[in-house]
């Protein structure tokens, strides 16, 4: 089944009904068949994203087997990612046209409506400290050590100076991409270890429900900004490939740095 993420503008006159001349427009983000190129970078990229799934703080993660001091750390050091996450995408919102190239308006339309739920993101993040003894001056007031810092410091970087290509890639794809599936991953333990507190869950929850639509809408803008002339060249594929690559690198670096020892 085709995943689709819609955009919907209807003009209304004073009773609520459509104005005369004025049709519903319906646009959409759509999951299409990958071309030779798209199927040859994910392949490649295969590693770098498994090996993020595969870190061992998730597999450890289980009911009745909660590393919670590890999970500490990683609440503390990974809020600066989640906090500046929306201010990523606001910066490259700032590289999006609007009909100038086919399709660019769904790009556009997708980070304005991706930045609004990332809005609320900081709040059930800190919600989810609290459920885990960590007061909000003490989130807030924390500075990240140079592992997860520099994830931060290269999620800036490529927001301001990559493509759109680059920065969904290496923002959106990468760091939601991958985040939906650790947050499945660790779910279960989570659930138990908070006895079911919604609003410690929150963050999780939402993460664990959604993230797997990101990627897939990413992935498409990142194949509608390659493609918007035609074939894409191939230093532009790589460029894009290595910036995805990168923040896999770095996220996986993140986790590691938070384990005891």
């Amino acid at each position: 089944m085709e995943r689709v993420v819609t955009d919907r503008l209807q003009t209304s006159d004073a009773g609520g009904g459509a104005t005369p001349g004025r049709p519903r427009r319906r646009e959409a983000l759509v999951a299409t068949a990958h071309p030779a190129w798209t199927a040859q970078m994910l392949e490649r990229l295969g590693p770098s994203w498994e090996s993020v799934s595969g870190c061992e703080l998730f597999a450890s993660t289980k009911p009745g087997a909660m590393p919670s001091e590890a999970w500490r750390r990683v609440i503390l050091e990974f809020f600066c990612v989640v906090e500046a996450f929306p201010k990523y995408m606001g910066i490259t919102l700032a590289k999006t046209t609007f009909g100038v190239s086919p399709k660019d308006e769904l790009a556009r339309n997708w980070l304005i409506g991706n930045i609004r739920v990332e809005a609320r993101h900081a709040e059930w993040y800190v919600d989810w400290a609290a459920g885990h003894g960590i007061s909000r001056k003490e989130i807030t007031g924390y500075h990240p050590h140079p592992a997860v810092g520099a994830l931060d410091a290269w999620l800036w970087s490529v927001a301001y100076r990559g493509t759109l290509a680059e920065a969904v890639g290496a923002i959106n794809y990468a760091i939601e991409g991958t985040t939906g599936e650790w947050t499945r991953q660790v779910l279960p333990a989570f659930t138990e270890h908070y006895d079911h507190d919604e609003t410690a869950l929150a963050w999780l929850v939402n993460h664990a429900e959604y993230d797997d639509e990101h990627p897939v809408q990413a992935l498409e803008i990142i194949k509608n900004a390659l493609c918007a002339d035609g074939e894409p060249a191939d230093h532009s594929v790589r460029r894009t490939e290595d910036a995805i690559r990168r923040s896999l690198e770095l996220f996986r670096a993140g986790f590691d740095s938070c384990l005891p020892g």
